[in-house]
């Protein structure tokens, strides 16, 4: 007597083509992040504050830093219990950090004190010549001691 199969003919469709889309779904999804659309994005942000220069007034640039901070804010601090941003999305999500900063600086002492700085989450670490980020909670002691933080 033959071993049968425990799954049957549909099982095995609905099988291969849940897996079919799975590895389509990687490859796109893979894809799509390694697209330059996430930096110029991020370009768009920093030519948008570059463009507010000194003609706008203090509110407008107060109006735009908090709009611009809560976006940051999810993308920062998103739980990525099962998949880590890439070093490309970390490297946009420091020219935004970096956006910001130079609206908060544009805005007036007591506007200031009304909101929080933004802070960028991550550690820019060199080794071999290779540069990758990792948060800040996530540094061995080795680590720590060579950034002097």
């Amino acid at each position: 007597m033959k071993n049968s199969s425990p799954l049957t003919i549909k099982s095995r469709l609905v099988l291969a083509f849940s897996l079919l889309l799975l590895a389509l779904g990687g490859y796109f999804g893979g894809v799509q992040l390694l697209t330059p659309q996430g930096q110029s994005e991020s370009e768009k942000i920093v030519a948008e504050v570059a463009d507010q220069g000194l003609a706008s007034s203090s509110t407008d640039v107060l109006a735009t830093y908090i709009e611009m901070y809560g976006k940051y804010q999810v993308k920062a601090f998103a739980n990525h219990k099962f998949a880590m941003p890439t070093d490309q999305e970390i490297q946009a999500l420091r020219i935004e950090a970096t956006a910001l900063d130079q609206l908060y600086f544009k805005m007036s002492a007591a506007e200031r004190t009304k909101i929080k700085r933004v802070s960028f989450p991550y550690a820019q670490l060199e080794v071999d010549g290779k540069i990758s980020y990792k948060k800040f909670e996530d540094l061995t002691p080795a680590e720590r001691e060579s950034l002097k933080c």
